[in-house]
């Protein structure tokens, strides 16, 4: 009787021509690229291997860092273009300091990198901009609160143009949202809070939708997680 070769049989002896073989070299090559740029390991600088042993921590600091910035804003009383500028030139020296060890380790950057860090800084100029106006319209914590509506807009554009489907409870959270954003225009009742809900509200809104831009082009634009402040550091110039 005709034996019927098993599966591995047969694996083998595909691997045994040579577009198999090419085949293979192509899965291993990518498999290797995937890990290299993916996952963070020890060359990373040292500043950021202790960053990236401990990545919730991490978020919770940066977290706490952005809630407080608009508080201080607030208190600065300086003009919303003023505020952007200072706060990208405050913050400088750290991610310029963290880049040169990047560049020094893992060489210059690619020219797409580059391109994509820079058109994320036109919307990175546009979400300070817009927020620092819509804090003096609404203040600064519901400035905030609509800001961080990007959580909803990034999900909604990664499922339409990258299949990323949110998680259900982003669907949930859906009508909630967009309910407490008509509350908080004053559309509906009266005794809404700020000079101008309906002008901070739209600015809110234009906040989160740049942030939102500026999240996924760094995102697409710094894939190379062993260089994560070199494309930030070129969006902030």
């Amino acid at each position: 009787p005709r034996i019927r070769p098993s599966s591995r049989n047969w694996a083998c002896a595909s691997l045994a021509r040579p577009e198999g073989q090419l085949r293979e070299r192509q899965r291993r090559g990518a498999r290797l690229t995937e890990q290299k740029t993916a996952v963070p390991g020890p060359d990373l600088p040292w500043p950021l291997q202790a960053i990236a042993r401990r990545p919730r921590l991490a978020a919770l600091l940066g977290a706490m860092c952005i809630a407080f910035s608009g508080i201080f804003y607030r208190y600065a009383e300086v003009s919303p273009s003023t505020g952007t500028v200072f706060r990208c030139l405050f913050g400088l020296p750290v991610l310029v300091a963290v880049a040169y060890l990047e560049r020094r380790r893992f060489g210059p950057m690619p020219a797409q990198t580059v391109g994509l860090a820079l058109l994320a800084g036109v919307f990175f100029a546009g979400d300070l901009t817009s927020w620092h106006h819509a804090i003096q319209y609404v203040g600064a914590g519901l400035a905030t609160v609509l800001g961080n509506l990007q959580v909803l807009v990034v999900g909604v554009v990664a499922w339409i143009f990258f299949g990323e489907r949110p998680a259900r409870s982003v669907f949930i959270a859906l009508p909630v949202v967009l309910a407490g954003v008509v509350l908080i225009s004053g559309a509906v009742g009266s005794g809404a809070y700020g000079a101008s809900p309906s002008l901070g509200v739209a600015l809110g809104l234009l906040t989160a939708v740049c942030y939102s831009g500026y999240l996924i082009v760094i995102r697409r634009g710094g894939r190379d997680l062993r260089r994560p402040a070199g494309p930030v550091a070129v969006a902030t110039l």
